[in-house]
Order: structure tokens, then sequence, then C-alpha cells
């Protein structure tokens, strides 16, 4: 690449790709497997009541890394997985010194970064100062193109429809130390807790 207008193509190509290959992801993957929980309403109140919630089941999902994201990009376009890599990498580094600088990025059809901070709150004007910052971290918030839709409760069109299953609890006599249906009714435990 020659010219900052080709990068530029290339970075777009690049994202349009990564999303189209994020929708893609759906159609190899049947649903997602979420499980009961039990834990306190307010966790740090000891006499808060205890709910069920849902969480999703650990060691079923996987980590995509930037060798996977740069194979499949590889397959919907022209350039080489080396090339694509590359880009990633490149884009990464830019996105960060952008952040370090205390810009946003957007991203089109992908999200927006941005940096935040922790700071500790002090009674007097000078006490306040750059030393109070105690922790940096980066949020993003995705675009519209790029958000996630309950498939279970809603039907769309959308490639990106997340199905939801429930685990099947072993028969076990009291159900797990972490939650699960203790006995009973069931009591709406079916149902989502979350809304």
């Amino acid at each position: 690449m020659t010219s900052a207008s080709e990068c530029c193509i290339f970075v777009m190509c690049l994202i349009i790709s990564i999303t189209e290959c994020f929708f893609n992801l759906n159609l190899y993957f049947m649903d997602v497997i979420v499980e009961r929980f039990k834990r306190r309403k307010i966790v740090s109140d000891k006499d808060s009541a205890m709910l069920f919630y849902l969480r999703q089941k650990p060691g079923t999902c996987g980590t995509v890394d930037i060798d996977t994201l740069a194979a499949n990009i590889q397959k919907n376009c022209a350039m080489t997985k080396g090339d694509v890599k590359h880009v990633i990498e490149a884009m990464v580094e830019e996105i960060q010194a952008n952040l370090a600088n205390g810009d946003k990025v957007k991203l089109n059809q992908l999200g927006t970064f941005h940096m935040t901070f922790r700071c500790s709150g002090v009674e007097r004007s000078e006490n306040c100062t750059v030393r109070n910052i105690k922790r940096v971290n980066i949020r993003f918030v995705p675009d519209k193109e790029l958000r996630l839709v309950n498939g279970t409760t809603a039907t769309t069109r959308s490639p990106a429809n997340v199905s939801f299953t429930l685990e099947k609890p072993d028969d076990k006599e009291g159900g797990s130390s972490e939650g699960g249906n203790s006995g009973g009714s069931g009591g709406g435990v079916d149902e989502n807790p979350l809304g």
C-alpha cells in the first residue's frame, strides 16, 4: 500500500469484513447455553433476598483471536491473511494512541471506543489533583449495526439474533452448589428474572 487513501479504503473494507464475519458467526453456532444460579439481590447485603439469575454456562464460549479474524476476513476480500493481521494490529495501535490523547474513536458499523477513569472524591478543591485518578479504562459502545437481538423474545430477520437454551439440570438431589432449583413447584424459576 503506497498512499493514505488506499490505506483508508483498506481499513473501511476491514471494518465491513469484521462486521460481516461477526454476523456470519451466528450461522455456525446454534444456541447460547445458559444456566441458573442463585445470588443475593444486593450482593454486599447479607440480609438481601436470594434470587435466581441466568448466566452463560462457563466453558461454552470460545475466543476468536486476530489470526482467526484475519483468516475469516481473507475469505471475503482480496487481501492475504498477513495483510489483514497487520492492518488489525496497526488499527489497535492507532485506537490506543488516540484514546491516550483523550479522543473517542468511532469505527463506523462497529462502534465507539472512549476512555473513562476512576477518581476518589475529596472535600477540598486544592486536594483534587490528577494524582487522585486511580484507574483508567477503555469502554466500547457498539453501533446499532453491531447490536445483538434476543431471538428468544423477539423475531427479526437480523443475522444478529441470539437464541438461548436453558441447560437441563442433572438429576441431582438438592441442586448444585451454585444454584439451581432445590425443590418446590418451580415458582417461576423458568422465567427470566432480569426482565
